[in-house]
C-alpha cells in the first residue's frame, strides 16, 4: 500500500473527528430536536451544522479515492480509523467518558488496520 492511501485515510479520519466535534457543538447550541420549521431553520443555519455537513461531504469524497485504491472490502475496514478518531475526539474535546469495551475496540481496530496496512 502506498503512502498516498495512508495520507488519504488519515485525512478521512481527521475529518470524521471534526465532524463529530461539530455535531456535538451543534447539538449543544440548537438543543432538543423538534418537528417545527423554526427548529429546522435554526439547525440548517447553525455554523456547527454547516461545518459538520462540509466535513462529512469532504470525507466521503476522500473515502472514494481510498476505496478505489484498496477495493471496497479492505478499504472500508481501513477507513475504520475514522471510528477511532471520532471516539478520541468526543473524549478529548466533548468530555465524553470511555468504557473498557470501547478501549478494547480501539485496540482491536488499530491492530486490524496495521495488519491490513502491511498487506
Amino acid at each position: 500500500m502506498n503512502i498516498n492511501t495512508w495520507i488519504l485515510s488519515l485525512a478521512v479520519a481527521l475529518l470524521t473527528a471534526i465532524n463529530a466535534i461539530c455535531w456535538g457543538y451543534a447539538i449543544r447550541e440548537v438543543g432538543n430536536p423538534q418537528l417545527s420549521l423554526n427548529f429546522l431553520l435554526t439547525l440548517v443555519f447553525n455554523r456547527w451544522f454547516i461545518l459538520a455537513m462540509a466535513s462529512a461531504f469532504t470525507a466521503a469524497l476522500l473515502s472514494y479515492a481510498v476505496l478505489k485504491e484498496m477495493g471496497v472490502l479492505i478499504g472500508r475496514f481501513f477507513l475504520s480509523l475514522g471510528t477511532i478518531a471520532t471516539i478520541l475526539a468526543c473524549t478529548l474535546v466533548l468530555g465524553e467518558q470511555l468504557t473498557l469495551e470501547e478501549w478494547l475496540g480501539i485496540v482491536l481496530i488499530i491492530i486490524g488496520v496495521m495488519l491490513i496496512g502491511r498487506w
